[in-house]
């Protein structure tokens, strides 16, 4: 009987261990194992927490109408926006070349979580400030071509951001949470970013350049008011949000088909709301500007 019972164990055994580790109902019902390493939780609520900071002050430099506070929060900004964007390009994208792919993905899976909040923050604060410190020195005039360049470089720098680089983190991100993620994908995509922030750079000395040179301008009248002010802020929140919203529910279908787990989704959707709570707290300063 011993012989019997041991025989029939075996012959289950085979099939209850493809049931845990096969396709299975089960398995496809909870949604795939997840990829991501355990201290990414920490670095996207690091990132969260420090991209609240940028927002949060520039609120309290409109409600107490203070322009040294003001002044400091653009361009403290301003200065590690334009910081991460020239570190990134000219010493992290050497030293990523001299990396293989294994090392290459590596290096994404902890530097998209710390930057997911921050850059998006930084540059929305730098843009936001900016604007208030124009408009409280008297010289956002469209009158004045300084004013033109540097609105026109504002409009490069937001749909380079939110068009191609924010995608291509969620893309990074996303990918990372599957359990074999692509990683030629995740180095190609993350090397695209690279070469992009390095661009910004660029543009972001020239607009240093502009707000030397807008800085001796005269004080006049300004002729952009607070209305276009909220529907410049409206309109980029609205493309950040619907790229990002577009991108989540490609994320959620691939849910459905089993190829992500439910850790993933819910670390996308605190992305989203995370975001919104940074954008609302800007909007904010539209009520006491």
């Amino acid at each position: 009987m011993t012989g019997t019972a041991k025989r029939e164990k075996q012959s289950i055994h085979p099939k209850a261990t493809k049931g845990v580790t096969g396709g299975t109902a089960s398995t496809k019902a909870n949604g795939a194992a997840s990829g991501f390493p355990p201290y990414i939780n920490r670095l996207l609520l690091q990132s969260f927490l420090i991209g609240l900071i940028p927002p949060v002050v520039l609120l309290a430099a409109i409600i107490l109408k203070n322009l040294t506070l003001l002044t400091y929060t653009h361009v403290m900004s301003a200065v590690m926006w334009t910081g991460f964007d020239l570190f990134m390009a000219l010493i992290l994208g050497r030293v990523l070349r001299s990396l293989d792919v294994a090392g290459r993905v590596e290096i994404a899976k902890r530097l998209t979580p710390s930057t997911f909040f921050i850059l998006p923050s930084l540059a929305a604060t730098t843009i936001t400030a900016g604007i208030y410190l124009a408009m409280s020195l008297g010289v956002f005039n469209l009158a004045y071509y300084w004013i033109v360049a540097a609105l026109a470089i504002v409009a490069i720098l937001t749909v380079q951001g939110f068009v191609i680089l924010m995608p291509n983190s969620m893309r990074i991100f996303i990918e990372l949470a599957k359990p074999k993620p692509d990683k030629d994908r995740i180095a190609r995509l993350n090397g695209i970013n690279i070469r992009l922030a390095g661009i910004q750079g660029a543009f972001q000395i020239l607009i240093i350049f502009i707000m030397v040179n807008i800085s001796n301008l005269p004080n006049s009248a300004a002729n952009i008011n607070i209305p276009i002010i909220l529907y410049s802020l409206i309109a980029f929140a609205a493309l950040f949000l619907g790229i990002y919203i577009f991108i989540y529910r490609g994320a959620l279908t691939s849910y459905k088909n089993g190829e992500l787990d439910k850790k993933a989704i819910d670390m996308l959707r605190f992305g989203l709301y995370g975001h919104i709570v940074i954008f609302l707290i800007l909007g904010l300063t539209l009520v006491f500007a």
